[in-house]
């Protein structure tokens, strides 16, 4: 039962974050836009999966589209604003590296796409979380604070997130499992928590 009302709040509050964002999204900035269109993703990653799911079919590819997905959006959403020509050149690097990386790997190692790749969740999260840093230690020292709780919550959620989902494979301790997807839907909450707060104070009224 509690598992249940976690896991839909945190699928709710999703929906309503991308619904919100959604509508005021050609106020935007750039960066906005993208972060937009990265609810989305995530959007139909959560419900593509849970149907698939529902039906006790093997969802698990879903996950290399979300961190492949998650690490290339917001990229160029740090790319947008963290505004330092010398960062922008590192995360365009970045970014063809991890890529080409993965690609690699899959060709290398095709029977990993219906399983965990704990590979491709560290070097797809990895950058995110200096990202993140990166871009807390600077807001700390500025009067401006947009972006600070989606960032606040992003750092949080994928720093925890990333060493929850490496226990993916692990078949042996099942209800350790449960609890660690339960921790990891309990974080999710708290980072989308956190993007609506950005949205309320933030965004709402923006033009």
């Amino acid at each position: 039962m509690i598992k249940e009302i976690i896991v839909n709040t945190s699928s709710l509050l999703l929906v309503i974050n991308f619904i919100c964002y959604f509508i005021k999204r050609k106020n935007y900035p750039l960066p906005l836009k993208v972060f937009t269109l990265y609810l989305f993703i995530m959007v139909v990653i959560q419900v593509s999966s849970s149907i698939m799911g529902k039906f006790k079919m093997n969802n698990i590819f879903f996950s290399h589209y979300y961190f492949v997905g998650q690490f290339f959006l917001l990229s160029l959403f740090f790319r947008n604003i963290l505004q330092s020509k010398f960062i922008t050149k590192v995360i365009d690097s970045v970014i063809i590296g991890v890529l080409s990386s993965v690609c690699i790997y899959y060709l290398i190692f095709p029977y990993k796409y219906f399983e965990f790749n704990n590979f491709e969740i560290a070097i797809t999260s990895i950058p995110l979380i200096i990202y993140c840093f990166l871009f807390i230690v600077k807001k700390m020292e500025e009067a401006d604070k947009t972006y600070f709780y989606i960032v606040s919550g992003m750092f949080i959620y994928i720093t925890c997130s990333t060493l929850l989902f490496s226990t993916g494979n692990i078949k042996v301790f099942s209800p350790i499992k449960k609890v660690v997807w339960l921790m990891n839907a309990t974080l999710f909450i708290v980072y989308h928590s956190l993007v609506f707060i950005e949205w309320y104070k933030y965004l709402r009224k923006k033009t």
